[in-house]
């Protein structure tokens, strides 16, 4: 069984979800904005929320002068803000809880249904304490990496060409040490993808949410967001909502990807998913 999309075009029609055994996605962030709710980062707040969220028994308080970075451009401000995050033992899970945003993170993904699973046990952990009334952004992104030269050198074979990386493709004495390919996706009124392909030498970083390595590396990097907001911040829909957005992201890595690419990093087939709903009519329409 191959697990195979058109290579001609990028589309948004669900596939059969597929674990990459060797290279599963080095971070996965999930980021809901909203107006400013004082009352998630108090003492009583933070302890209400650490009654529910028993998965994540590490708990830190910190001030700073930037936005926590997660799937939503970052920005700065003016007042020093406080956020209260949330871990398991090993930091593979983190919980960023401000007062005007909510991330959770990991680097121990294993599928969409248990990450939508979690954020949803996050949301609904926000509503005991002070459920906001509308959410102001939404996004989830998925960052994939190989640092592995001999896999690198066979990027050509791996990736979708139209990505436009540089990478072996000039003379040896004149190599492409940084290489950046950058695109915005219209995928309906309020939501678009971001993708972004990348050879970056060592320590080299695209954002603070990449992790910079002492090896040169490929970074694919997918995110799918809304531009404005009215959303109601309700945890049942919004974990919907991520869930339509996981299956998008991965046509798109399928997309990027070839049938080579999944071989070499042992692939192991997921049974295929419900139809999720399109956002261009042909089903459920996105706000």
């Amino acid at each position: 069984m191959k697990n195979t999309v058109p290579v001609e075009i990028l589309e948004l029609d669900p596939i059969p979800e597929a674990y990459l055994m060797q290279a599963p996605p080095e971070k996965v962030l999930a980021e809901v904005r909203f107006p400013s709710v004082p009352e998630l980062v108090t003492e009583e707040g933070e302890q209400t929320l650490a009654s529910f969220l028993k998965r994540y028994p590490v708990r830190q308080q910190i001030r700073s002068g930037q936005i926590p970075v997660g799937s939503i451009v970052q920005s700065t401000t003016a007042t020093p803000i406080l956020t209260r995050t949330f871990s398991d033992r090993e930091n593979s899970w983190v919980v960023t809880v401000s007062d005007i945003s909510v991330i959770v993170e990991t680097k121990n993904y294993s599928s969409k249904d248990d990450f939508c699973k979690r954020t949803h046990e996050v949301f609904a952990a926000m509503a005991s304490v002070y459920k906001p009334l509308v959410v102001d952004n939404v996004g989830l992104r998925y960052i994939d990496r190989v640092t592995d030269d001999s896999r690198l050198i066979r990027l050509d074979r791996h990736t979708e060409p139209r990505l436009s990386v540089l990478c072996d493709v000039t003379e040896d004495n004149i190599p492409a040490e940084h290489s950046i390919s950058y695109s915005m996706i219209r995928i309906s009124n309020n939501e678009r993808l971001r993708v972004r392909s990348a050879v970056l030498p060592p320590s080299a970083i695209l954002d603070p949410s990449v992790t910079p390595t002492d090896v040169k590396s490929w970074v694919l990097d997918l995110n799918l967001f809304t531009v404005k907001g009215g959303i109601l911040f309700d945890p049942q829909a919004l974990e919907e909502r991520l869930g339509r957005y996981s299956a998008y992201i991965y046509s798109a890595f399928r997309w990027a990807t070839t049938d080579a690419f999944l071989e070499t990093f042992g692939v192991k087939y997921r049974a295929p998913a419900e139809e999720e709903p399109r956002p261009d009519g042909g089903g459920q329409s996105a706000d």
